[in-house]
């Protein structure tokens, strides 16, 4: 019983999304490698639990906040749906959340202790907007701006802070390494929106998708693709970036891919899988992008 409530309780905090979490901290703490010879793992290491428990608090929040205002079905793509199935309650599912913000502001005291009382102001904003994200009277999520706070928490200040921990002070290269983050983080929730359009549109939602129609909204996602390979190529041929970060093209002929799902479908079952390969790329480029700077500080 113990161990089927405890599956439940991972599935309805999403794990498939935890990688969305690592790639921006993997960015900033390998960014720092062009400053510094030394890398804080510990830090490191602490942060992403943090990330991490504070990205699976807001999944929580979401589950349950959707669940009450009557917005997730049994055939709702996305959820764990453990409330509907009647194998979490409410209760269960809101306290599991708080219970996991407690755990991410016991470390973020800790950083705090080791760094500057800027990091805790910092994280408590990071962790009210996770919350408001689907909680409170006016939820984010159901809003036009919900993309850009998406790419601006879970994209620059991530990637800032993480960058941060490694050598205590922030510079305008960091900030630029890390747009690419920020645009493809929102360039998630805009495919979640293309797929789920109707349905919030019936349920009284106001996403940027159903402001400017699908057609509108994957023409977005196209240029947040094209932009975010532009700053790029700009990496190699500027001090911000290096050669390596060419590996990040290889992934061109996934976004092509997806843009044309996008675009051929109409469905939301059948855009799901486009959804969820936007949700990798944007996984894959972080990652590559990482990678690029751990090439660039071994071989250089």
């Amino acid at each position: 019983m113990i161990l089927e409530k405890i599956k439940e309780y991972i599935k309805c905090s999403r794990p498939h999304s935890f990688p969305a979490s690592l790639a921006p901290v993997l960015l900033g703490s390998t960014y720092a490698m062009f400053y510094s010879s030394s890398f804080k793992f510990g830090v490191f290491f602490l942060f992403l639990i943090s990330c991490i428990f504070i990205q699976a608090a807001t999944n929580l929040f979401n589950e349950y906040y959707d669940y009450k205002k009557g917005l997730d079905k049994i055939d709702s793509q996305g959820i764990s749906g453990s409330i509907l199935k009647n194998k979490l309650t409410e209760k269960e599912v809101i306290n599991a959340a708080y219970f996991l913000y407690f755990i991410s502001l016991l470390i973020g005291l800790y950083l705090t202790y080791i760094t500057d009382y800027k990091v805790l102001i910092v994280g408590i904003i990071c962790m009210l907007v996770g919350y408001l994200y689907t909680g409170g009277p006016y939820p984010i999520a159901y809003s036009p701006y919900g993309e850009i706070f998406s790419g601006f928490f879970m994209g620059t200040i991530i990637v800032s802070l993480s960058f941060y921990f490694q050598l205590g002070y922030i510079n305008y290269k960091v900030i630029a390494i890390s747009l690419p983050m920020f645009l493809l983080i929102g360039g998630i929730l805009l495919a979640n929106n293309i797929r789920d359009l109707d349905n919030d549109k019936k349920s009284g939602r106001n996403t940027y998708a159903i402001i400017v129609g699908k057609n509108q909204a994957v023409l977005t996602l196209k240029y947040i693709f094209i932009v975010s390979y532009v700053l790029n190529i700009i990496y190699i041929f500027t001090n911000i970036g290096s050669i390596y970060n060419i590996l990040v093209l290889i992934t061109i002929p996934l976004a092509v891919k997806i843009i044309k799902g996008f675009n051929n479908n109409v469905t939301k079952e059948t855009m799901a899988p486009y959804m969820v390969l936007t949700a990798k790329i944007t996984i894959f480029i972080g990652f590559l992008m990482s990678l690029a700077n751990i090439i660039n500080y071994f071989l250089n």
